[in-house]
């Protein structure tokens, strides 16, 4: 490439674009600011709300019940740690695929972040970068693929004047270009407008944990007032007992820490994720993939590692019959990775009197394959009376000759590269590059004639049936077919040469990731469906596939038969591998796939898959792609390995089977609470607990309990139903601990007349009651949830004997006792009986054909 005589941009200049946005800026950061991580953990309803109920207590002079919100801070505190953690570490882990670009400023070559381009920067691209901005080429020449932006992977040339749009890769050369769109202006960015308007993916723990939250925060106030209002006004207590029972009837129904206990549950999954180089740029997606019941999944980069080779050399002899045996034996097959010659072919070649080269020069030119190759008593082959065209001594030299001119840079080039030695003994007229126009790629050697290589249809356009056959019979394979032809003449701009025979097979394949079939074994073992979806032949994909070990890959269709919606139904409810898939519809795919109610996650890494990718539940892209899929992404895989997708989706299952667990006992005290609540508008004369009380009760319980089992380990299976399993385990304990409290206020206000009383034996029997709950939630009792429980029930007792005074508890009759030590004794029981009762009646309603009322409403709950 010639000397670029222009100097760029000045910092002037570059200071005015910035000045008036015209920068390469990223509109969709991968995690909040940190004022935003502040504002939205301390400026919450229920935040607002605890301020309130403080200033009440102190306004009446009961001091010691404002300590809840000492409770309320070290939440605040502990969420926004978390995600201020979180946020650095991921921004860390962004870093690392943040794309670089070498620019001209003030005369001088620099290297900045491509978010850091201007409007009219001159850009240097070579081979292997990928176009940052939409630019127009100054000098230079290069080839580019835009494959991630309209699917197809064919190069195309880029001479001066012509326009580069973002999201390309070139392939080849090198130019010298000026950027003209930056930022929302570029054609990568308007093509996917669609896609980047936000849409919050789907999320069954999100909805939930909004419902329960939405429906406490309507009926707190509202009932909250009506218990002041009976304290007060028709009870006669004074200000301060209305306002602190009030104050503590609310402070049970807030479930202050489920909240934050779902916030750091997130984070410290998507920590954990980070060791295994996967960026999480929406919590709540952590969750959805727990959940996924159909993955649709990319060939390239996922089940292949998206480098080829070549298997097999072929001279080409006309009438050849190719009799590959079903399931061939994979231990023939690794005998000719890396290029090493078959021994069906060695046996074609001793017969046809050639000698078949190695590729590896020796004193006598190339050393013979006999007595290197050992024949196959079992042909597969079986080869007519017509002889090859070359011999393989002369296919390795062709060969050589012509990757030591041929430049270009995809996959195929490389393997082929890597096959082939280079060699420069045969004098070159001309290099006939790749071309999406031409689709094949050439040399004209001034005595030997013209060599081209390509599929046999466009080397061929007028058929050659023989070939087409041999080609097809390898596609079943999984096998892609190169054919090398020759013409004694030499081509004239871009016709074939006249004369043009077909010489060689060249038979490449994917590269299979080692993982790749443990992983998919994983998604089977869990009952996940899934469905490998490529632009690629059906049945070279479905090949492929199979031998990654893919269930049902022998069920695969051509995409561009399906034309009408109920086709694309019927193929996705039947087929597991999609051929000629355009990115159209791998979108309609999802949709379909929804529409079926399934929960549909989608791996991609082209601008081509963003809308796709938009539409699933979830969506995962490997580093290696575009930006705008990146940018539009749930999860990106940093290292684009798909053997992380398993511990994405235990991390899921850990943060959903812990965070349900955990709202149960949430749950637990906002239904017992609201409960009673009414019992004292409509029975009661006092609300038989102070704030202190129920802060205790809640941290020793429900809060300190509930975030230290959140940390174990919990990789079962998800059932869905969230609400339905939280209501399940909640409503028990819920209903038998306002049985026991609602036993306790008619007898103290029937016979003892104490509200000391009162609080003190209804302190104690919530406090067991909710200890027995955790044993019955987080039934089986491990070791480590032993200890917990334990403990807890050990610091609750501790409290109530040491701090009495602070707590407001008082002695109790001998008749209480009694009562209270009954209570304690059999509700524990009521509450498994109660919970048993639940789950048999709930199964019972579902295994009915005709839903009963029962079934009919969890199911609205549970939506």
């Amino acid at each position: 490439m010639k000397e670029v005589t222009m100097t760029g941009l000045t910092n002037e200049q570059v200071q005015q674009r910035i000045e008036e946005g015209k920068v390469n800026a990223n509109e969709n950061p991968n995690t909040r600011s940190y004022k935003q991580i502040v504002r939205e953990n301390v400026l919450t309803f229920f935040n607002f709300l605890n301020l309130a109920l403080m200033i009440m207590v102190l306004l009446v002079g009961s001091y010691k019940n404002s300590m809840f919100m000492g409770i309320i801070v070290i939440n605040t505190v502990i969420g926004i740690i978390q995600e201020v953690r979180a946020k650095k570490t991921l921004d860390k882990l962004a870093i690392l695929t943040e794309s670089k670009a070498v620019v001209l400023r003030e005369g001088k070559k620099w290297t900045i972040s491509t978010e850091k381009l201007v409007l009219d920067d001159i850009l240097f691209l070579k081979t292997g970068d990928q176009v940052p901005a939409d630019a127009k080429v100054l000098e230079g020449s290069i080839e580019v693929n835009e494959s991630l932006l309209t699917g197809e992977s064919d190069n195309l040339q880029k001479n001066e004047g012509d326009e580069l749009f973002s999201g390309s890769f070139v392939t080849s050369g090198e130019a010298c270009c000026q950027v003209i769109h930056v930022g929302k202006d570029n054609y990568a960015s308007q093509i996917t407008s669609e896609a980047k308007e936000f849409k919050r993916h789907n999320s069954e723990l999100r909805n939930s944990l909004n419902a329960i939250l939405k429906t406490i925060s309507v009926i707190i106030v509202p009932m909250g007032m009506l218990l002041f209002y009976k304290q007060y006004y028709i009870a006669g207590n004074g200000i301060r007992d209305a306002v602190v029972n009030m104050v503590a009837a609310v402070l049970g129904m807030i479930p202050e820490g489920l909240v934050l206990l779902t916030s750091v549950a997130l984070t410290l999954g998507a920590l954990a994720l980070t060791r295994k180089n996967t960026l999480v740029q929406e919590l709540y997606c952590i969750e959805t993939l727990a959940r996924v019941d159909t993955l649709c999944l990319d060939k390239t980069g996922t089940i292949t590692a998206g480098t080829m080779c070549v298997e097999q050399v072929q001279p080409y002899v006309e009438g050849m019959e190719i009799k590959a045996p079903d399931g061939a034996n994979e231990s023939e097959n690794e005998s000719t990775i890396n290029g090493t010659v078959e021994p069906e072919l060695a046996a074609a070649e001793v017969k046809s009197g050639t000698a078949a080269a190695t590729g590896l020069p020796t004193e006598s030119g190339m050393e013979t394959l006999e007595g290197t190759v050992q024949r196959n008593t079992e042909t597969d082959l079986a080869i007519s009376s017509a002889q090859p065209e070359l011999t393989m001594g002369e296919i390795e030299r062709v060969m050589a000759n012509m990757m030591s001119v041929l430049k270009d840079k995809n996959a195929t080039a490389d393997a082929l590269h890597k096959r082939f030695s280079r060699r420069t003994d045969m004098p070159v007229d001309h290099c006939i590059p790749f071309s999406s126009d031409r689709k094949y790629s050439g040399v004209a050697f001034k005595e030997e004639g013209t060599y081209l290589m390509g599929a046999a249809q466009f080397l061929f356009p007028d058929g050659n049936e023989d070939l087409i056959g041999q080609c097809a019979a390898y596609g079943k394979e999984g096998l892609r077919v190169l054919v090398l032809a020759h013409s004694p003449n030499l081509n004239q701009e871009n016709e074939l040469p006249e004369g043009l025979k077909p010489v060689a097979l060249f038979m490449l394949t994917d590269i299979i990731r080692d993982n790749a079939p443990e992983t998919l074994a994983f998604f089977k073992d869990q009952g996940v469906d899934l469905k490998v979806i490529s632009g690629d032949d059906p049945v070279t994909v479905s090949a492929i596939a199979k031998k990654a070990g893919l269930e049902k890959a022998d069920k695969y269709i051509d995409a561009t038969t399906i034309t009408t919606p109920e086709d694309m139904e019927r193929a996705v409810a039947e087929c597991s591998v999609f051929g000629r898939v355009t990115p159209q519809q791998k979108k309609e795919m999802v949709l379909a796939l929804q529409k079926q109610k399934h929960t549909v996650a989608m791996t991609g890494d082209g601008v081509n898959d963003v809308l796709a990718l938009k539409e699933a539940d979830c969506s995962v892209v490997m580093a290696e792609g575009s930006d705008a899929a990146k940018n539009i992404a749930n999860v990106v895989l940093m290292d684009s390995n798909f053997a992380a997708m398993p511990e994405i989706v235990n991390q899921g299952r850990r943060v959903v089977n812990n965070i349900r667990t955990a709202a149960s006992m949430f749950l637990i005290k906002t239904i017992f609470s609201a409960l009673l609540c009414l019992i004292t508008i409509f029975w009661g004369e006092s609300y038989p607990f102070e704030p202190i009380q129920m802060s205790l009760i809640s941290a020793c319980a429900v809060g300190i309990p509930t975030f230290l089992l959140a940390q174990e380990n919990n990789f079962n299976k998800i059932e869905s139903g969230f609400l339905r399993y939280v209501f399940m385990n909640a409503f028990p304990a819920a209903v038998t601990i306002t049985g026991c409290v609602f036993t306790i206020m008619l007898v103290c206000q029937n016979v003892y007349h104490s509200n000391v009383m009162l609080s003190t034996a209804c302190f104690l029997v919530t406090g067991w009651n909710y200890m027995a709950a955790l044993k019955t939630v987080y039934a089986p009792l491990s070791k480590y949830r032993k200890t917990i429980i334990y403990g807890m029930q050990f610091i609750f007792f501790f409290a109530a004997v040491c701090v009495q005074n602070l707590l407001a508890l008082g002695s109790l009759e001998f008749g209480m006792i009694i009562l209270v030590f009954i209570l304690m004794t059999f509700s524990p029981v009521v509450i498994e009986v109660i919970t048993e009762w639940c789950r048999s009646l709930y199964d019972k309603a579902h295994e009915r054909e005709k839903k009963g009322l029962i079934a009919l409403f969890l199911e609205k709950v549970q939506k």
